[in-house]
């Protein structure tokens, strides 16, 4: 398997296509590319603490959730009791 620069031509290929790009235009658009700030530092602890904030909420959500549902009768029958 091969694959061709744009400098240097590979002759015999399965396919036929080329991909026309003007490099020094490219380049000089990314030279006016700049730099995103920081917005804030985000280190692993602050991920493990998003995280468990996360499954917290789904939890409640979750509990709340099925409370409605047992104490509505019209819907306590979607209720799957596992044996």
């Amino acid at each position: 398997m091969a694959a061709d620069d744009p400098k240097c031509k590979i002759e015999r290929k399965i396919f036929h296509s080329e991909i026309i790009k003007d490099h020094d235009a490219l380049k000089k658009e990314d030279d006016y590319y700049k730099e995103l700030p920081q917005v804030r530092v985000i280190n692993n602890i602050i991920i493990q603490q998003n995280y468990l904030q996360i499954k917290q909420d789904i939890e409640e959500i979750l509990h709340s959730e099925m409370e409605r549902l047992i104490a509505d009768s019209m819907l306590c029958h979607l209720i799957i009791n596992k044996k």
